[in-house]
């Protein structure tokens, strides 16, 4: 679908449908609703578009009272870059920019037919990153679920801003493991190429747990070191910075900052598959569903 369309009225009717098809619960927070509820950040990162943002919230439940396994996809059905504007060239393809949400939701609507005993909830930051008059303006200081403040330098890093929401929420789930999935960095695709996809880890076991997974079934991907040394170029006197203010190991100071709204105590595995998820042109329709099949046979293993 295009960007015009898939818009986040129309993931939300989207995510919607496959919830009620395939016996899932869903809650949907809109536009003012988010900062009623405490997701200014989304709403701050996506209130330059006339389509308001969203934050979805997607459950299958085996009624068990088992710790839920959460996943959380970025969400942005198309990326002008807001204020911070990207060149024609570069947002040609940013339809593509969806593919994060686009793969848990994708996840979400086989868990029924294939009975995972797991609780499993799917997190969906939607926005579409557009300039208007009340477009985030870069300099701003924004406050965050958890109380952090986020100084905007580039309004162009709005997923890993959206993002910290959405796992802060992840966080007060309780849940046994995080795994968040987007199309963040386009360092990424410069360490790994086109074809493999980075991944990050606070915990060894499950970062060796998904790397099997991976390769079981045929999918490229390779871990990328959560480096402490960098860890200073997100930070800023009063919080964070969602730019580093630096053009080298942006895809490793993009999981420090998520890692930020992290618990230190929760399995956390962040993807980055910017690559991977779309093959060819954006003269193309070239979104793969990379990432789908790998993330399954994860948490098919969680349940053995």
């Amino acid at each position: 679908a295009s960007g015009t369309e898939m818009n986040p009225d129309g993931f939300s009717q989207l995510a919607t449908h496959i919830a009620e098809q395939y016996g899932l619960e869903i809650k949907i927070a809109t536009g003012s609703d988010l900062l009623d509820q405490n997701y200014p950040a989304i709403h701050a990162m996506g209130a330059g578009s006339r389509f308001p943002a969203k934050f979805i919230e997607i459950s299958y439940s085996t009624g068990s009272k088992s710790a839920p396994i959460i996943l959380v996809g970025k969400g942005v059905t198309f990326d002008t870059g807001g204020l911070s504007l990207k060149t024609p060239e570069a947002m040609a393809g940013m339809r593509h920019d969806i593919c994060g949400a686009a793969t848990i939701l994708g996840i979400m609507s086989v868990l029924r037919q294939l009975g995972l005993a797991s609780n499993v909830i799917g997190l969906f930051p939607i926005i579409e990153n557009m300039i208007g008059p009340d477009s985030i303006r870069p300099g701003d200081s924004i406050q965050t679920r958890g109380g952090k403040s986020i100084r905007v330098l580039d309004t162009d890093f709005e997923g890993r801003v959206i993002l910290a929401d959405a796992l802060t929420r992840a966080c007060e789930l309780d849940p046994r493991l995080i795994i968040d999935f987007s199309t963040l960095t386009y360092q990424s695709i410069v360490a790994l190429g086109s074809e493999i996809g980075a991944f990050f880890s606070n915990n060894e076991i499950e970062a060796s747990r998904f790397s099997m997974a991976a390769d079981s079934v045929g999918e490229l991907f390779w871990r990328l070191p959560l480096a402490s040394v960098y860890r200073e170029q997100i930070l800023t006197e009063s919080g964070l910075k969602n730019h580093p203010e630096s053009s080298s190991a942006r895809a490793i100071t993009a999981a420090l900052f998520l890692q930020e709204f992290v618990s230190p105590q929760t399995p956390w595995i962040h993807i980055d598959a910017t690559g991977p998820t779309w093959k060819g042109s954006a003269g193309q329709n070239g979104a793969t569903g990379f990432g789908v099949a790998a993330v399954i046979e994860f948490l098919l293993g969680v349940d053995s």
